[in-house]
């Protein structure tokens, strides 16, 4: 009204849940690499990387239920890490 711009609510609470998930994604995944590599992990640390898993899958649920769209396209499945679909180099197509 009056030429004022409206306050959009969900776009804002929408971006910092999508902030939210993001960053319990990051600390799952780290912890999880933590583990990966540990010869002896504590109860408490496998309590921690539970409790971030289940954080992370209520805000991806809560999320879905909202049906926010996402800002930029991570890729989930396939990590940097993996190589399955990179193309192979010029030098590696003719050996």
């Amino acid at each position: 009204m009056f030429g004022r711009k409206k306050v959009n609510v969900k776009k804002t609470e929408d971006n910092r849940l999508l902030d939210d998930i993001s960053a319990v994604q990051s600390r799952a995944n780290n912890m999880q690499k933590l583990v990966d590599n540990s010869l002896e992990v504590s109860d408490e640390t496998r309590i921690k990387l539970k409790l971030e898993m289940v954080k992370y899958q209520f805000l991806y649920l809560e999320a879905r239920r909202r049906s926010t769209k996402a800002r930029e396209t991570t890729n989930i499945i396939f990590s940097d890490e993996d190589t399955f679909l990179n193309q192979p180099s010029t030098a590696e197509k003719h050996w």
